[in-house]
């Protein structure tokens, strides 16, 4: 039995090493013909790729794509690198300064194997399942091998923040800022554009060339060839040399052939830097292991911006979605010439008038209108409704198309270099000495925070606007300014209630009510003593030019629901507007609310006949024929006129139609003369004829002679009724009773 076990193990053995020496024979680990090897290799053997063969070598990558990693290299043709060479005047590669080529040539080559097929099937959650519809699932940008070095940052301490300069000798010390990701590449395929309904134009608007569907373009390089296997990747021939694109802090930096947009970088970084220490990063540099000194490494980020300038990354980078995949910023910028001219002529006291000393003295608020919005969360694409509302709708901040001299697709950004730049509203609008002069600062902050900002700079027509200095509300209580947090930029308003004794806060509607009612829709001619100008609050405003004094429908007082009554003279703000003229004054308008059935119920006879002829509702008191948020110019006869006509002959059908004949429909006609003369409807189908003039309203008989001469006269005249708190109605007192006309 134990002969036979040896013997079936002696077998047993022999059959394993015939095996084994079988197997090797067979070279079953050599490596196929088809397969040249890793990435460097594959490259160094494709026809057409000798150039960018050298790029690899020279930059030091052959050994990098030839040992360890898994890639994606996008290698440009010889063409696409001697059009390079000669467009940058370069003789040869080995003529390209050695980090600049280190550069161009990472950038050409990123992380993990893609294929073709699969660059357009990412999504920031991984690979995209089936026909999905989000935006979401169609990444298109891919982060490259190239990462720029950590940066220096020159800081100045001043009002109570660090300020990044860019003159190291006015610095009070630098932080080094670190940068937290690789430069990404956007890779464009007919998916993207379809799910994000951008077209060829748009592409070739920043790329210079068309796009051509069916096909995949990294950056402005379209893809010639592509999959290309290699042991570690994939190669994908292109046929442009792709330089690595530049974040929004490089483009604003860059020195461009007679241009530079170097000033919007500078307020940018006294306005809006903050720093904040990373430990992480800190100690995770090289010196720390050998006991090195070492500077700490600071996150930088820009407050209330759409974006950090110099950060690669685009979106909110969570624990399992990569936003920066599918996102991009916008920003378009004035050359320095163009942004200088607004900050000297009209922004600081170069203009000539009282405004901010210089560009870094202004208000964050104020900043923000120079700078913020110049810098979107989303690219800025010509078929984009972003686009259209800042260079092609009418806008508060609209730019002129025709202006635009340069257009980059950047690695964070796209970037838009205008050599005009058009001034927000704010500061050329009526709002605008509020904006500029530091006086104004409550008011400036009040026509922000009830949003009256968009209201007087959008509207479409002439204005006159009343504000009212920091020194006049605070003296009065009628408005004044509570920060909650200075800092943060958080404040609301209180006033006095002098009537209550007490202090209140004002919301939004109740300070946008207040505001609206300081701004006339009409410019006064100067042709009657007193003019009556429409406000944008739905009131009126009568400016009485015997005493140049002005008011609403009851005196201005002293304080919020004060007692004591003042005169507002206005003083002329002499800054250029472009749709109107700026008063200054020393207190707000106050309204009266008072109905035309309140105003003609005082008139005893004119109101009991229009009980009598049932056209005042017996629930309500309201008149039956009045429609509501309809405009009347009523003219109620005295109670002696109205007896000597003997008004009680008539029947109730004719006392109907003889009343109504007292209200003209759809008009409010002053006594200044800015209705036009002519004959005007009634409340009953007829019409009057009604003549016009400075301080009188004249109305005709049916030769065209005067009947009845309404003479401007103080609680006689000009007596608003309000709907709502909305002057819908003009009442004037008449001493004839008016006939068949």
């Amino acid at each position: 039995m134990r002969v036979h076990k040896i013997l079936s193990l002696s077998i047993l053995f022999f059959l394993i090493n015939a095996g084994c020496e079988k197997y090797n024979e067979q070279e079953k680990y050599k490596r196929p013909d088809w397969l040249p090897g890793k990435l460097y290799t594959t490259v160094s053997v494709q026809e057409n790729l000798s150039l960018f063969t050298e790029c690899l070598k020279l930059a030091g990558l052959d050994s990098i794509l030839d040992v360890s990693g898994s890639w994606s290299v996008f290698a440009p043709t010889d063409e696409a690198i001697e059009k390079f060479l000669s467009e940058n005047q370069y003789g040869s590669i080995s003529e390209i300064p050695t980090n600049e080529l280190i550069k161009i040539t990472e950038y050409h080559v990123i992380q993990n194997p893609w294929s073709i097929e699969q660059l357009q099937n990412l999504s920031i959650y991984g690979w995209r399942t089936g026909s999905s519809n989000n935006v979401n699932s169609y990444a298109y940008k891919r982060q490259t091998m190239y990462k720029n070095p950590i940066e220096k940052y020159w800081v100045k301490k001043t009002r109570r923040k660090e300020m990044i300069v860019s003159d190291s000798t006015v610095a009070d010390s630098y932080k080094k800022v670190f940068i937290q990701s690789r430069k990404y590449v956007p890779i464009f395929y007919d998916a993207y554009l379809d799910i994000n309904a951008l077209t060829s134009e748009d592409f070739s608007y920043y790329f210079n060339r068309p796009y051509e569907r069916g096909n995949i373009y990294y950056a402005g390089a379209k893809v010639i060839r592509g999959d290309i296997f290699a042991e570690n990747g994939f190669v994908h021939i292109i046929d442009r040399v792709v330089a690595p694109l530049s974040n929004a802090k490089e483009l604003l930096e860059k020195d461009y052939p007679g241009e530079s947009y170097k000033l919007f970088l500078e307020m940018v970084y006294w306005y809006y830097p903050e720093f904040m220490p990373n430990i992480t990063a800190t100690y995770n540099q090289p010196e720390v292991r050998y006991g090195g000194a070492m500077d700490t490494l600071w996150d930088l980020n820009y407050n209330n911006l759409a974006f950090a300038l110099h950060s690669e990354q685009t979106g909110y980078e969570g624990p399992d979605a990569n936003h920066s995949l599918v996102r991009q910023n916008g920003l378009f910028v004035p050359t320095d010439e163009a942004f200088r001219n607004f900050i000297d002529n009209i922004l600081t006291v170069k203009s000539g008038f009282a405004h901010w000393p210089d560009y870094k003295s202004l208000p964050q608020d104020v900043a923000d209108f120079v700078i913020a919005q110049n810098m979107k969360s989303s690219p800025l694409y010509p078929s984009s409704n972003q686009f259209r509302s800042i260079f092609r709708n009418k806008s508060r901040f609209q730019q002129d198309e025709e202006n635009i001299i340069r257009k980059e697709f950047g690695s964070n950004c796209t970037f838009i270099g205008m050599n005009n730049y058009t001034p927000d509203r704010v500061f050329t609008s009526v709002t605008g000495p509020v904006f500029c002069r530091p006086e104004y600062t409550i008011f400036r902050l009040a026509l922000q925070f009830s949003g009256t900002h968009n209201d007087i700079a959008n509207h479409n027509g002439e204005l006159y606007f009343f504000p009212i200095n920091d020194y006049a509300l605070q003296t009065d209580s009628s408005l004044l300014l509570n920060w909650i947090n200075q800092d943060e930029y958080r404040y609301n308003f209180r006033v006095y209630n002098r009537a209550e004794q007490r202090m209140e806060s004002q919301n939004s509607n109740t300070i946008r009510r207040r505001i609206l009612n300081q701004v006339g829709t009409a410019l006064p001619n100067g042709s009657a003593n007193k003019e009556f100008i429409r406000t944008l609050g739905g009131n009126y405003i009568t400016w009485d030019h015997t005493n140049n004094t002005i008011q609403g429908t009851l005196p201005s007082t002293f304080g919020y629901n004060g007692y004591n009554r003042t005169t507002n003279t206005p003083v002329p703000l002499s800054e250029p507007t472009d749709n109107g003229k700026v008063w200054s004054v020393n207190y707000w308008f106050n309204f009266l609310s008072s109905s035309m059935q309140t105003i003609l119920s005082d008139y005893t006879e004119f109101y009991s006949l229009l009980n009598q002829a049932g056209l005042v509702d017996e629930t309500s008191s309201e008149l039956r024929f009045i429609e509501k948020g309809e405009n009347y110019t009523v003219f109620v006869p005295s109670d002696l006129a109205l007896k000597s006509f003997r008004v009680d002959t008539l029947n109730k059908e004719d006392l109907r139609r003889y009343l109504k004949n007292h209200f003209i429909k759809g008009e409010i006609i002053f006594t200044d003369n800015k209705k036009p003369s002519g004959r005007y409807f009634t409340a009953n189908g007829e019409t009057l004829d009604i003549r016009t003039g400075p301080d009188i309203i004249e109305i005709s008989d049916k030769t065209g002679k005067p009947y009845i001469r309404i003479r401007e006269k103080e609680n006689a005249t000009n007596i608003m009724a309000t709907e709502f708190s909305t002057v819908t109605s003009v009442v004037h007192e008449i001493d004839k009773a008016l006939t068949n006309f």
